[in-house]
C-alpha cells in the first residue's frame, strides 16, 4: 500500500479537496519473474515486451485464465464485482473535490494517465507542492507520485473510464 506523511499539527495543506483516493500504478507480465529475470539478464539481453496488464490498486484487465497456469487452486476467473480479475472501481460523489495521489509502482513501464472528461489540477510531485497547473493527462515513470484535484462536476449519470497508456 501506500505510505502516506501525514503534515506536523497545525499545518495546513495550500489546497482545499473534500476527500482522498490513493491510486497505485503497476505493470503486470503474465510470465514469472525468473523466466523475466533471465532474459533482461541474459547476453545479449532479451527485452520481455511490454507488460499484458496495468494495474491500479492491483486490479486490472485481463483473460486471468491464463494466468491459471501459474497459479496453484485457481478454480475460475471472476470478472465483475470486487473479486478476482474485475477492474478497479473508483467511486466518487457528484460535486465534490478529491485529491488523488497517483503513485507509479512500475517496474519498466512509463505511463501516460487520463480521467475522461476531467482536467487534472497537478498540486504536489514526489512529495513537494509545486506551483498549481491544470493538464488533461500527465506522464508517470517508476517510483514517481504526483497528487492531482479533479472536480466531480460532470453529468452523474456517466461513467468516466480513468485511462492508462504505455
Amino acid at each position: 500500500g501506500s505510505l502516506i506523511v501525514d503534515l506536523e499539527e497545525g499545518k495546513k495543506e495550500p489546497f482545499h479537496y473534500d476527500e482522498e483516493i490513493n491510486l497505485l500504478l503497476s505493470d503486470w507480465w503474465h510470465e514469472s519473474v525468473l523466466k523475466q529475470e533471465v532474459g533482461l539478464s541474459s547476453s545479449p539481453m532479451r527485452w520481455i515486451g511490454e507488460p499484458q496488464s496495468i494495474l491500479i490498486n492491483g486490479r486490472g484487465q485481463s483473460n486471468c485464465s491464463i494466468g491459471a497456469k501459474y497459479m496453484k487452486n485457481m478454480e475460475q476467473c471472476k470478472l465483475s464485482g470486487s473479486e478476482g480479475c474485475a477492474p478497479f472501481i473508483l467511486k466518487v460523489k457528484p460535486n465534490k473535490t478529491y485529491r488523488i495521489r497517483i503513485i507509479s509502482t512500475t517496474s519498466l513501464s512509463a505511463l501516460n494517465f487520463a480521467i475522461g472528461n476531467h482536467k487534472l489540477l497537478v498540486v504536489e510531485a514526489d512529495g513537494n507542492y509545486v506551483q498549481p497547473f491544470l493538464t488533461s493527462d500527465i506522464d508517470i515513470y517508476s517510483g514517481e507520485s504526483y497528487s492531482v484535484l479533479i472536480n466531480t462536476d460532470q453529468n452523474p449519470s456517466q461513467n468516466y473510464w480513468v485511462s492508462l497508456g504505455v
